[in-house]
């Protein structure tokens, strides 16, 4: 059975239509596992400013305190997950919302930025599959908040990027597709690259022609690639039919696709 895993980001989520237009797509692919892995960092922040807490990011990772990842889980596991499990079973696809702390699915240890303590953020240290196993063989879709724990007993913010590409890894899935608002990764001059291999990336890195935060995007493609996953496909939702189409290309309609060379 093939394997997909998506990653949605939180300001996807929030476009209206877009989990009732995903949902009709899911419906519609046959043989295909799907695991969904996802963020919620609008969310959080909009929480975290009604309870009174100031947040700061490094690196783009955002510092956690011991009272933050409190809040951090009520919203990503307690809110956004089970709503997200709602509204795919309300659109007839059978949900299960889980954290990463559910059955031991994601075991994390504390994540040093560049040596900086961040708080309680987390990276993936090892993924148990056994329950992606079970949904897939009775046709049910994870829905994973990348909230995970330690040995430590401490519970980690871990990013759902990051959390994706481990669940991508772990099971050797063939796509592995981030839903975001952004169109893929493009040149310097704007235009969509629909087709990235690990020597093109080289050449438009030293050229100049990837740069900023699209270098980030490309080397966690490109490193999944070297874990068992074939493709990598960063696309920007596009209505009903846009996962099935994705799919069914070698290239990408939506965004781009990164396969070996």
């Amino acid at each position: 059975m093939k394997k997909v895993v998506i990653k949605l980001g939180g300001a996807t989520i929030e476009q209206p239509g877009v989990i009732e237009e995903l949902a009709a797509d899911l419906r519609n692919l046959r043989d295909i596992a799907v695991i969904l892995v996802h963020g919620g960092g609008a969310e959080i922040g909009r929480y975290l400013t009604l309870l009174g807490k100031e947040f700061t990011f490094v690196d783009g990772l955002r510092v956690t305190d011991a009272d933050m990842v409190e809040i951090v889980e009520m919203v990503l596991s307690g809110k956004i997950n089970k709503q997200l499990a709602l509204r795919f079973q309300r659109c007839g696809v059978p949900a299960l919302g889980v954290s990463g702390k559910d059955m031991g699915l994601l075991r994390a240890r504390k994540y040093l930025q560049n040596g900086q303590d961040i708080g309680f953020v987390g990276e993936i240290v090892t993924v148990d599959t056994r329950l992606f196993d079970l949904c897939a063989a009775q046709g049910v879709l994870p829905i994973v908040s990348p909230i995970s724990f330690g040995d430590d007993g401490e519970t980690y913010n871990v990013n759902a990027d990051h959390a994706a590409l481990d669940v991508a890894r772990a099971v050797a899935c063939d796509d592995i597709v981030f839903i975001s608002d952004v169109t893929g990764i493009y040149r310097a001059n704007g235009e969509t690259i629909r087709r990235l291999t690990p020597s093109l990336a080289d050449t438009l890195i030293a050229m100049g022609e990837i740069t900023g935060g699209m270098i980030p995007k490309v080397r966690s493609a490109l490193e999944c690639l070297h874990s068992g996953v074939q493709r990598a496909r960063i696309i920007a939702w596009k209505g009903e039919g846009t996962l099935c189409r994705e799919l069914s290309s070698p290239g990408s309609l939506f965004g781009t696709v990164v396969t070996k060379d």
